[in-house]
């Protein structure tokens, strides 16, 4: 089912913006340039696996490198793994994630003023273009310095003559990519320049990955134009973010 893809995708995500080590129980993600950065710095345990083990080993392992020892769940019910956390003092954050997939591929019909290219490397004018707004943060940045390099991830940049205006990043894997660091540049925002972008994207799939895509979005203005691309709501997964102080 396309639910369960999606939950093996969210679960292995973390591995284009950190370094990866396996487990027996699960995976350890971490990045210590940077820590600020929930998603590249938390583990995630098997539901069959044995907790006492991987709790011990994970705490171990993140105060080792000075990092708040950090656990998600994705799962469609309630989580084992997480009621084993809650009883050893973690705390808990729960979120009913909505994600939309792109089951039926739509152009918006927008004027394309944009020129658009893939990105092969993360420098200053990403930089600046994230820093205009303070709510995408250093972390930001820092991801995409890790990722750019990973195979299957690409990074594509929109430019409104000389400047870049617009970025969103696609990781394929098997037949299934996530769209991801959707992000306009705060005073350029409005222009329909991530409708132009949506576009791109779109087409670039189609002809170069052809797989099916999805993304993770909140903001009701961005979520109309991905429903203008043929985006569908997908719900009835949960998140479970478990940290020890």
């Amino acid at each position: 089912m396309l639910l369960d893809k999606i939950i093996h995708f969210e679960n292995h995500f973390a591995e284009v913006q950190s370094t990866v080590i396996d487990k027996p129980y699960g995976k350890i993600y971490y990045d210590q340039s940077n820590p600020l950065s929930y998603d590249s710095n938390h583990a995630f345990i098997y539901e069959d696996a044995d907790y006492e083990i991987a709790c011990k080993d994970i705490v171990d392992f993140y105060r080792s490198i000075d990092i708040i020892p950090r656990v998600y769940t994705f799962t469609k019910n309630s989580s084992a793994v997480g009621q084993f956390l809650e009883g050893k003092g973690f705390q808990k954050s729960m979120d009913e994630i909505c994600f939309y997939v792109q089951k039926n591929k739509k152009f918006i019909d927008i004027p394309q003023t944009l020129r658009f290219k893939r990105l092969n490397g993360v420098n200053e004018t990403v930089s600046e273009l994230l820093s205009s707004d303070p709510e995408q943060g250093e972390w930001g940045y820092k991801s995409l310095l890790t990722s750019i390099d990973k195979k299957d991830f690409y990074l594509f940049g929109g430019y409104e003559g000389e400047q870049l205006v617009c970025i969103s990043s696609l990781y394929k894997m098997n037949d299934i990519s996530r769209i991801n660091d959707v992000f306009t540049h705060k005073e350029k925002r409005g222009k329909g320049y991530g409708s132009q972008l949506i576009n791109f994207v779109t087409e670039f799939n189609e002809k170069s990955l052809k797989t099916i895509s999805y993304l993770y979005a909140h903001n009701p203005n961005a979520i109309k134009v991905y429903k203008k691309a043929g985006y569908e709501e997908v719900s009835g997964m949960m998140r479970g973010c478990y940290w020890l102080e």
